[in-house]
């Protein structure tokens, strides 16, 4: 499985290991372990966690395995973010997530990450979310103390606008790699805001968590428009002869010109499967336009009104 480099000195699968929902994979460790064997024989060996994935027990799981198997770390490549917090509720019609991106705050948080991962460096640090609050420059001295510590190797973002990647590069001279945003059939925002654009200009690809949109056409009560959708995506199915519509699913985002490495959000090895047997499938421009015309929502068609 040929692996996508971001640089000289990193490269990631084709696919990523999405970890947030670790803990309800109903895996102890030794199943774990076995199960990241699996995955590293077929060349999976990017994992994606956060901070936040299960308040950090995503994190801790996974380091039990690598401080099991200390071998493991170099044949491997490491994903997590910050920046995301949830704070004790202080007002009870406040949500409890807010934003940090103070220097001293990414700071912790990635050696905390490192602390629970068992691991003294991560292979690929993101900013986890914009925060209108973000003062670029004090990001940069972030990044710049967790790259001169050793603590990252390389750096992007996730649910970034081009605008806000702009505002961050302009304050540090350390390259933004990948931006992780929501994309599939079922959210299609990065057609309509330069977010492929962007990472087109920037020669970089774009991480895609919810690639098959969190198993929303597979629902029992699937809208009228969603029918259509599933409608389309299995003539195409059987057109290219794919094994399910999630394949399909895959397919439509390895058709964009910019590279897509897709975050699985799956403990089941056969969905995460998919997102592998769907490299092998050439999808016509004409198959992708008629999943286009029948999935889009209203801001994309307004953007490509005479589709």
């Amino acid at each position: 499985m040929e692996k996508i480099r971001l640089d000289q000195e990193l490269s990631l699968a084709p696919v990523t290991i999405g970890m947030m929902n670790l803990l309800e994979w109903g895996l102890d460790p030794k199943e774990l372990s076995g199960r990241l064997h699996e995955y590293l024989g077929l060349g999976l060996t990017t994992y994606d966690f956060a901070d936040i994935y299960g308040k950090g027990g995503c994190e801790a799981l996974f380091g039990e395995i690598l401080e099991q198997e200390p071998s493991l770390r170099n044949k491997i490549e490491i994903v997590t973010k910050g920046g995301i917090v949830y704070d004790t509720l202080r007002r009870p019609y406040f949500v409890s997530e807010s934003y940090n991106l103070s220097k001293e705050h990414l700071v912790s948080a990635c050696e905390a990450s490192l602390k629970r991962l068992k691991t003294d460096h991560v292979d690929l640090y993101l900013i986890h979310r914009p925060c209108p609050l973000m003062d670029p420059a004090e990001v940069a001295e972030a990044m710049d103390k967790l790259y001169r510590d050793g603590k990252v190797r390389k750096f992007g973002v996730s649910n970034f606008l081009p605008e806000q990647m702009a505002a961050l590069e302009a304050y540090t001279g350390i390259p933004l790699l990948v931006n992780q945003v929501q994309m599939s059939v079922k959210c299609m925002d990065f057609l309509a805001d330069g977010t492929q654009e962007d990472a087109l200009r920037r020669k970089i690809p774009l991480m895609a968590y919810s690639p098959v949109g969190g198993g929303a056409l597979h629902r029992a009560d699937v809208s009228r428009d969603d029918l259509e959708t599933i409608g389309v995506l299995k003539e195409i199915q059987e057109e290219i002869g794919a094994g399910n519509i999630d394949e399909v699913m895959y397919a439509w985002l390895y058709r964009l010109p910019v590279t897509v490495i897709p975050v699985t959000g799956s403990g089941k090895k056969e969905r995460v499967l998919y997102a592998v047997n769907a490299l092998k499938y050439s999808m016509t421009r004409e198959q992708w336009y008629d999943i286009l015309r029948v999935a889009r929502p209203e801001h994309v068609s307004r953007k490509y009104h005479d589709i």
